[in-house]
């Protein structure tokens, strides 16, 4: 008989006299905040800087494409690295280094010439230093800072990501103003000034730092400490995670016993498979668009719609997949993703503005609704103290699969100086992976459930 998992049980509160004092922890999610929005644009504007390249320094496709490979496999390499330095020096050494090569990288790129590099600034070392300043060391802070309110937390500086990306159509402008190489100086400057000045003066690995602890948290406007008991209410009702596979859900699973099940190399393929259908689409959107006799600000106004969709689209996917499974929560992802290519294609042949807009936002909603689906997942499969390590081995998967991705769609374009096959291929590879979802079959291990609290 499954066994039942209490989750999120109701708990009793003892709250102390309000303080006028703001927990600290929530200035190191506004520094975050900051950091990841002028850290996204790096990689989400590839794109538009894509289509000026292309046009001014007349490369291949193909061969600019492969920058964007070379930076997402610098990236994941980069990741676990930059997580072992976060957790063992400051913050203000380690990222400040990271602003400090990413400031460089994009000066060079304003300089450069040659692909050569093109491939050395963007990369690698634009790569490296942001594996440095973005996602894994930010988590690790804001985890650190945060216990009952990790997850809003977090959720409020990944938010940086979306609000970067809506800056696209800026970039594009600044682009059509001022010209790529001035562009990505400005990008440059700004990148290091603005959030080397805050990580320096505000940002703290964690709060015993400023003499601090987690007991101190508290919501931003309540201004109330809270002490928690683990006493259930009878009152309320509960989340329930139920446990179907009592032999898997107690292994204690690491990244070598985990290597060991198909369940891993499943998850592995699906976010490889993912990726290249995805990255095949972001690399080549901006270009198609304009291909297609729609203005460069339009398409840079697409991808920015996008960031904003995104921010919405992750926590439907998380909170959906709760509620009615990772497979189906999944399957429902990529079934959007696939059926807005079909729309996309239309959109090249009759020229509407509104269906590129209908285009971009159902897709931006199903694109991402994909990476906390596959999260969830992973936890639910590979629970325990090990998990972190599980999941940055399979996000290899996923960032291997994006660089494929990013040097197919140029490759692909170069060969056939058309988008018709590399759109079917790109929907088959993303119907793959949502079939392998289905074989990985989470929900075998642990399922979620709403029940009375006893």
């Amino acid at each position: 008989m499954p066994r039942i998992q209490r989750s999120d049980e109701p708990v009793s509160r003892q709250v102390s006299q309000p303080s006028r004092r703001i927990y600290y922890g929530w200035v190191i999610v506004l520094v975050g905040l900051v950091i990841m929005t002028l850290a996204a644009p790096l990689l989400a504007s590839f794109s538009i800087f894509y289509v000026a390249l292309l046009e001014d320094l007349k490369w291949s496709r193909s061969d600019t494409a492969m920058a964007l490979s070379i930076f997402m496999i610098v990236t994941g390499l980069a990741g676990p690295f930059s997580g072992w330095l976060i957790d063992r020096y400051k913050p203000r050494w380690v990222m400040s280094a990271g602003m400090l090569i990413t400031a460089a990288a994009l000066l060079w790129l304003s300089q450069m010439e040659s692909q050569w590099e093109f491939y050395v600034a963007f990369g690698v070392f634009a790569s490296a230093g942001s594996a440095l300043i973005h996602i894994v060391p930010l988590t690790a802070i804001v985890s650190n800072w945060f216990m009952r309110h990790r997850g809003m937390a977090l959720g409020l500086v990944t938010a940086g990501q979306g609000v970067g990306q809506a800056c696209m159509p800026l970039l594009q402008y600044s682009i059509d103003h001022i010209g790529w190489r001035y562009t990505y100086l400005v990008i440059g400057a700004l990148l290091f000034v603005a959030p080397t000045t805050l990580i320096i003066l505000f940002l703290e690995r964690r709060p015993e730092d400023r003499g601090l602890t987690l007991a101190d948290e508290r919501l931003p406007w309540g201004g109330k400490r809270e002490q928690i008991s683990m006493s259930p209410s009878s009152a309320a009702r509960t989340r329930e995670v139920v446990v179907m596979d009592r032999a898997w859900a107690e292994t204690e699973w690491t990244v070598a016993n985990a290597a060991r099940t198909s369940r891993f190399w499943t998850l592995t393929i699906l976010m490889a498979l993912f990726a290249v259908g995805f990255m095949m689409m972001v690399v080549q959107l901006a270009a198609y668009l304009t291909d297609k006799g729609y203005s460069a600000i339009l398409a840079a106004s697409v991808i920015g719609l996008q960031g904003f969709i995104n921010i919405f689209g992750r926590f439907l996917g998380g909170a959906l997949s709760d509620h009615i499974g990772r497979e189906r929560a999944l399957t429902l992802s990529v079934a959007s993703s696939v059926t807005c290519l079909v729309l996309l294609h239309v959109a090249g042949m009759v020229v509407s503005p509104l269906l590129v807009y209908v285009f971009s936002i159902f897709y931006g909603v199903g694109s991402s609704m994909t990476l906390p689906v596959l999260m969830a997942a992973a936890g639910d499969i590979f629970q325990g103290k090990h998990l972190g390590a599980i999941i940055g081995v399979l996000m290899i998967g996923g960032f291997a699969g994006g660089a494929l991705g990013a040097w197919m769609s140029g490759y692909l374009y170069d060969v056939t100086k058309a988008y018709e096959f590399m759109f079917v291929l790109a929907g088959l590879v993303m119907v793959a992976s949502a079939a392998l979802i289905w074989k990985a079959r989470p929900s075998q291990v642990r399922i979620i459930r709403t029940a009375p609290a006893n």
